[in-house]
């Protein structure tokens, strides 16, 4: 179970945010880009044969001699895409457990407030780019869902960028795409870039501890997971400082990057109570309300 009771009910009382409008194909609780009929007037514009005469501002009217009617702000659900990396470096320490459960928040909150909402995992079986579960809608869908995530296995490499790319091509769905991964791949710049053509969103930047603060010693064969490359290194103090030095560097990028895009950044420490933590965080950034 990724979500216990406890967690369930408290998500039930929140909601993802969108801090741009929203562009679906059925209503909900999102301002869209598009007019409606809400309460909330959004601007005027010129009457025209076949505009529903309810709307003119008759007091408009009568004091410029001009016939306006009034638009009002339409509300769409809001399409919410999650692209998960399942790739084998996510294997590492607690890394994918931590990335399960932060998708398993980010579907509940989408599905208790009525939004819809598609799930993707990157790299897909028999070479495809990436596996998708079908669309869902209402928490009633959660139970299959959850089934979905917890039986996502970590292998092979990931093409973060073009699985980004792909996910927010449909221009006729304007709304955020939420990528969890820890990046480690050459082309994360245009995975960043294809989460902000998808109409912004969130980058949840999981890391394991052993990542971020290396407890190394002595003479190592390091062997990377997806590529297979060995590397023999002998550790220092001027080595360890080079690492930390180029990692931090790797982490200002990121979040350049994010934000850049417009992007709510959140690095996540692979550990328990992870899931807590980034909810408290999102919140902090109104990602979450």
């Amino acid at each position: 179970m990724l979500l216990d009771p406890d967690a369930r009910a408290r998500l039930e009382r929140l909601s993802l945010h969108s801090r741009r409008r929203v562009r679906g194909m059925w209503s909900g609780g999102h301002t869209s880009i598009q007019h409606g009929d809400s309460m909330d007037f959004a601007d005027y514009r010129q009457y025209t044969l076949g505009d529903d005469i309810r709307r003119i501002d008759h007091a408009l009217w009568a004091r410029l001699g001009v016939v306006l009617v009034r638009l009002f702000e339409a509300e769409d659900e809001l399409p919410v895409r999650i692209l998960i990396d399942r790739s084998a470096s996510m294997r590492f320490g607690m890394k994918f457990e931590v990335t399960q459960q932060l998708a398993a928040m980010i579907s509940y909150l989408a599905l208790a407030a009525g939004d819809r909402l598609y799930p993707f995992a990157t790299p897909g079986q028999n070479g495809q780019t990436m596996s998708a579960a079908p669309p869902a809608r209402h928490a009633g869908a959660w139970p299959r869902l959850e089934s979905w995530l917890e039986q996502l296995e970590t292998f092979g490499e990931a093409d973060l960028g073009r699985a980004a790319r792909d996910i927010a091509g449909p221009r006729t769905i304007r709304g955020p795409l939420v990528i969890i991964s820890d990046f480690m791949t050459p082309e994360w710049t245009s995975a960043l870039a294809g989460v902000s053509l998808a109409g912004g969103g969130l980058v949840l930047h999981v890391l394991a501890p052993e990542e971020l603060e290396p407890d190394l010693s002595g003479d190592l064969r390091l062997s990377d997971s997806e590529t297979k490359a060995v590397l023999d290194i002998s550790t220092s103090n001027e080595a360890m400082k080079a690492y930390q030095g180029a990692l931090d560097a790797f982490l200002d990028n990121v979040v350049t990057a994010s934000h850049r895009g417009g992007l709510d950044y959140v690095l996540v420490h692979a550990v328990d109570g992870a899931m807590l933590g980034t909810l408290n965080a999102l919140a902090a950034r109104h990602a979450v309300r």
